[in-house]
C-alpha cells in the first residue's frame, strides 16, 4: 500500500492552478493492511489539500486503519460488509463526493476564553456525515464564532457559550469522555510525530484515569469470585481453536500468499469499480476544461 499512497498522495495542495477544486483520493481494499505507522506517517505527509476517503470490503478489513486514514486524509470511511450492500454504500460515496456540504471550515473562540478542541484540524463536512467538535473550556461566556464555504460563498453561524450544558449534568458528564478520548487520540499522534513516550505516557494515563478510559497504558480488570467449578475437580488445559472472520482460511492467512478479506467476486467487483471511478473522473476532468 505504501508505493500507492506515495503515487496517489504528492502534497498537492489543491487549488493551485487557481481553480476551486479538491483534489479527492479514494483508498479501497479488502485485506489486513499492517504497516499502520507507516501508511499513517505518509498520508500526514503527502497529503497536502487534497481528501482521503477509505472504503472497507469484505468481513474483516482493518477497520482502525481505515478509519483513522480517513481522520488523517480529511474525508470519511465507508465499509461494506456484504455484496448486497456494494450500490447503497457507494452511491453514498459517490454522493459526498460530488456535494461537499462545506469546506474550509473554522472556529474562533470568544475573546479570553481558553479553549483545547479536538480535532485540531477540522474537517470538511459531507452530507450524512455529522461533524463533532469537543472543547474543555475554562468559562462559558461569549459566543462562539463557526465560519466556512458553501457553494462558493462565506457560510457563518454564531453559538451563545451560555447555553452549553454544564458538567454537572447528564449531557455534559458524557460530553467529557468524548472530550478525553480525541485528546488522547491526538497524544498518540504525536507520539508518532516523535514527542517521547515517557512524557505522552504520562499524559495519557492521567487523562485515562480522571475519564476512566482504556488505552494503551490503561485497562479495567472484573474480577467476580463467585466459584463456578465443583472444588473437588481439578482444572484442565485445552487447546481452542482461534475463529476467523468469514471467508478467511487458514493454509492461505499461514501460507506464502497474503490472505484477503472476500473471494474472488470482490476481487472482480474491485477492479471494474476501481476501472468506473478512474472514467468518472475523466469525464468530470474534460467537462471542466
Amino acid at each position: 500500500m505504501a508505493p500507492a499512497i506515495k503515487l496517489a498522495l504528492n502534497g498537492d495542495e489543491g487549488g493551485s492552478d487557481g481553480s476551486e477544486r479538491v483534489r479527492q483520493v479514494i483508498f479501497l481494499t479488502d485485506g489486513c493492511v499492517g504497516n499502520e505507522e507507516e501508511l499513517f506517517r505518509l498520508i500526514r505527509e503527502r497529503l497536502g489539500g487534497s481528501r482521503l476517503f477509505t472504503v472497507g470490503i469484505g468481513s474483516a478489513p482493518n477497520s482502525h486503519f481505515m478509519t483513522k486514514a480517513a481522520q488523517l486524509g480529511r474525508g470519511t470511511f465507508t465499509y461494506v460488509g456484504r455484496v448486497e450492500q456494494v450500490r447503497e454504500k457507494m452511491s453514498e460515496l459517490f454522493a459526498k463526493l460530488e456535494t461537499p456540504v462545506m469546506k474550509g471550515l473554522e472556529v474562533r473562540w470568544p475573546h479570553g476564553v481558553q479553549a483545547e478542541s479536538w480535532p485540531a484540524r477540522i474537517p470538511d463536512l459531507y452530507a450524512g456525515e455529522p461533524l463533532v467538535l469537543t472543547a474543555a473550556l475554562d468559562k462559558l461566556q461569549g459566543d462562539l464564532q463557526i465560519s466556512g464555504e458553501r457553494d462558493g460563498q462565506l457560510w457563518q453561524a454564531t453559538v451563545p457559550l451560555a447555553r452549553a450544558p454544564t458538567g454537572e449534568g447528564i449531557a455534559g458528564k458524557g460530553i467529557a469522555p468524548v472530550w478525553a478520548r480525541e485528546k488522547v487520540a491526538s497524544l498518540m499522534d504525536a507520539l508518532r510525530e516523535g514527542t517521547p513516550e515517557d512524557e505522552i505516557r504520562a499524559r495519557v494515563i492521567e487523562l485515562a484515569t480522571a475519564h476512566r478510559l482504556v488505552t494503551r497504558y490503561t485497562s479495567f480488570v472484573a474480577v467476580d469470585k463467585t466459584p463456578v467449578r465443583p472444588p473437588e475437580e481439578e482444572a484442565k488445559l485445552a487447546a481452542v481453536p482461534t475463529l476467523l472472520p468469514e471467508g478467511w482460511e487458514y493454509d492461505k492467512l499461514f501460507g506464502e500468499l497474503p490472505q484477503g478479506a472476500t473471494d474472488s467476486r470482490f476481487a472482480l467487483f474491485s477492479g471494474s469499480l476501481a476501472l468506473l471511478i478512474a472514467f468518472a473522473m475523466l469525464l468530470a476532468r474534460r467537462g471542466s476544461q
